[in-house]
């Protein structure tokens, strides 16, 4: 089996810093005090030593019988998944084993709506294997066969400390070609710009240029230490021999709740965007760095916490967000309940704010809490295609709003600058450049400060959220 993944060819925003909750198969009764191992290094390695001809032999023979060939028999009437096959069946695809219990590591989709499950040894040996837990968003799961015999155990390793460069080597079943080994380099890390068919994933990829075929999904990648650094995941269709493997830290982070069969999820309740470089000069950012929000979910942790749409989220718990991406990995990742404190920059000003993250709801469908038909009429914004009018009583009342805040867009035109940021009739602008307006005059004296070539950015009321829009003029 294997995952085709394509470049992505914009940002995209994060669903509410972190998505979909996912429930296991089946949970364990008891679950082994350290469900892994790592080597212990009496002396660090030197990284200038050379490798030896016989190293990746050695690192083959050491390891091959902890890899695992798993044949599945897919469910005729699966799920809709991005990943592998869409209908009945038989896959292919790899496993590792991490404990000698028989626990197993492989990716999410090689198990994905399968009715059976075959684990094969290098010795040849069979059996059965089950599903303990899987979480999509990193495309991992973790398998649990009842073994006769004594099994190998691949010790996981450190995938921050890997270097680009760096020697790796893959053991999979790529065409069915069982236990077949594969060396390269580490050709990047940290890769986001990448997506599996449409769908966003926490993992930030590495690259490798070992080669990676279809079968290879959920084989381990080997830094020359004998340490497993990543699960080989996915292939790029339009390039040949490269490969990306979701880093093994990531996949620590949550393999103990793994193993319970229920990965729990803990929720801030905004969407973010990127920084741009424009926007980052207007904050007096030294860089374009943490996550823009560009909205605040009703009745969020955030929201409590007072984050306003437009903030920056600098920090997290003392991690700074180098890459917008990184909030939502850190903030799903924090125990439920924990109280965080955040750095911010809110309009050119460093701030601090504290959140408590809560468990990611069942259900973050926002209530509907549609507001009064626009006024008809109003004034034009020419050159941003939309048109804006006072908001009525009832209006005010009805979103909590006070007397001088906001217009209404009442139009928007078709093709428009207006439409192209999502603006709709209905919103409510609250803010132009941070600064509050109080209707379509002091709207227009705003809009009309900002000059061709700077960031107009609008703070809007939709419903019962608030989202924030930039752009350069």
């Amino acid at each position: 089996m294997r995952s085709i993944l394509r470049v992505r060819p914009g940002f995209l925003g994060v669903i509410a810093v972190g998505l979909s909750l996912l429930v296991a198969t089946e949970a364990i009764a008891e679950t082994p005090a350290h469900l892994w191992t790592e080597k212990s290094w009496a002396t660090p390695l030197d990284p200038d030593a050379p490798v030896s001809m016989r190293a990746f032999s050695r690192l083959a023979k050491e390891l091959s019988p902890a890899v695992v060939n798993i044949n599945v028999r897919k469910n005729p009437h699966p799920t809709p998944s991005f990943f592998g096959p869409q209908g009945g069946g038989s896959g292919l695809g790899t496993g590792f084993i991490i404990h000698k219990d028989g626990y197993v590591l492989t990716n999410n989709h090689v198990v994905r709506d399968t009715d059976a499950i075959q684990i094969k040894l290098d010795n040849d040996h069979v059996y059965t294997g089950r599903v303990v837990g899987t979480y999509p968003q990193l495309d991992v799961a973790l398998l649990k066969f009842d073994a006769k015999e004594a099994l190998t155990v691949a010790p996981l390793g450190d995938s921050e400390g890997l270097e680009i460069g760096e020697w790796v080597i893959a053991i999979g079943n790529p065409f069915g070609l069982s236990h077949t080994v594969t060396a390269g380099i580490v050709s990047a890390k940290g890769r986001r710009d990448i997506m599996a068919n449409g769908e966003p994933m926490y993992a930030r990829f590495i690259q490798t240029d070992a080669s990676i075929n279809p079968g290879n999904s959920g084989g381990p990648l080997i830094n020359i230490r004998g340490e497993v650094v990543g699960i080989n995941t996915a292939i790029n269709a339009a390039g040949q021999g490269i490969g990306f493997a979701v880093p093994v830290n990531m996949i620590k982070k949550i393999l103990p709740q793994l193993a319970t069969g229920k990965v729990s999820r803990s929720y801030l309740g905004v969407r973010v965007d990127p920084v741009s470089q424009d926007l980052a000069a207007k904050l007096r950012l030294d860089r374009p760095t943490g996550a823009l929000v560009r909205e605040v979910l009703s009745g969020s942790p955030a929201a409590k916490a007072g984050v306003h749409p437009g903030d920056v989220i600098l920090t997290w718990d003392d991690k700074p967000i180098d890459h917008w991406e990184d909030l939502p990995w850190l903030a799903s990742t924090t125990p439920t309940g924990q109280k965080v404190m955040m750095v911010l920059n809110r309009s050119g000003k460093e701030m601090r704010l504290t959140a408590q993250v809560a468990e990611y709801p069942t259900d973050i469908g926002l209530a509907a809490l549609a507001p009064s038909a626009p006024s008809p009429g109003g004034a034009s914004v020419a050159d941003l295609g939309m048109t804006v009018a006072p908001l009525d009583a009832a209006t005010r009342k009805q979103l909590g709003l006070g007397e001088r805040d906001g217009v209404m867009v009442s139009s928007v035109t078709a093709g428009s600058t207006a439409e192209q940021l999502g603006m709709r009739p209905g919103d409510v602008i609250t803010q132009v450049n941070y600064d509050p307006v109080s209707g379509p005059e002091a709207f227009h004296q705003a809009v009309a400060r900002v000059a061709a070539g700077d960031i107009l950015s609008f703070t809007i009321r939709r419903e019962n959220r608030y989202l924030f829009k930039a752009f350069t003029r």
